[in-house]
């Protein structure tokens, strides 16, 4: 009987060294690990495996480096999994190329049960982690109406959103900028007006749907 060869890609040794245990006790799994990327590559030289179990934290790049890779050198069928998953982090794995993404608090039997259902083509992908991925695909939706509701923006009043965003009032906004208060002022009402917004609070919570974190460090070094 042909065995199912298993890459367990996780920097915790203790972890991955606890699923190579339950997983070699099935007569139709063999198992390496891997407890960084050069590690992974280094067992894709050797031989492809058929499923690859990989951390989305795995260093030093991430889960989703790492499914990148092996997506060019093989054609392994990729899990991501943490014990934290967010709508983002799955949507990120899935999107990079990753057959399924599973929470690391799984039960050994779900587990085996799930290595089983890839080797047969299922999507691993529980109940919960399939409703976190279609939110967000609707946060996606939502951002991006709001992009082209921003694109009638000016670039100086995409710089004065930016920094109304991170609380900056006008006077602070003006010498981040080099220009006047007054002119602060007018952009403000100017992109609240574009915008068919009714408040500087309500400009940041659109400017939190538009660009969400992407920006954050360009803008908090303009008003540092």
């Amino acid at each position: 009987m042909s065995r199912t060869r298993i890459l367990i890609a996780d920097s915790l040794r203790i972890f991955s060294a606890g699923v190579h245990t339950v997983l070699a006790r099935e007569s139709d799994f063999t198992v390496v690990e891997a407890g960084a990327l050069d590690d992974v590559l280094a067992v894709i030289d050797n031989d492809c495996p058929d499923i690859a179990l990989i951390d989305l934290e795995l260093p030093p790049l991430g889960g989703v480096a790492a499914v990148e890779r092996l997506a060019k050198r093989c054609s392994t069928y990729t899990i991501v999994w943490s014990f934290g998953p967010t709508r983002e982090t799955v949507l990120a794995a899935v999107r990079s190329g990753a057959h399924g993404f599973l929470h690391k608090e799984i039960s050994p039997e779900g587990l085996v049960r799930a290595l089983r259902g890839v080797a047969q083509g299922e999507a691993p992908l529980s109940r919960d982690l399939a409703s976190l991925m279609i939110d967000a695909l609707h946060g996606l939706d939502e951002r991006t109406r709001a992009r082209e509701r921003a694109a009638v923006l000016s670039s100086r009043e995409h710089e004065v959103l930016d920094l109304v965003a991170q609380g900056g009032r006008n006077k602070e906004i003006a010498s981040a900028l080099g220009i006047s208060e007054f002119t602060v002022k007018r952009h403000v009402q100017n992109i609240l007006s574009k915008l068919e917004l009714p408040s500087r609070r309500a400009a940041a919570s659109f400017h939190s749907t538009a660009f969400g974190a992407e920006e954050a460090a360009h803008v908090a070094a303009q008003i540092a």
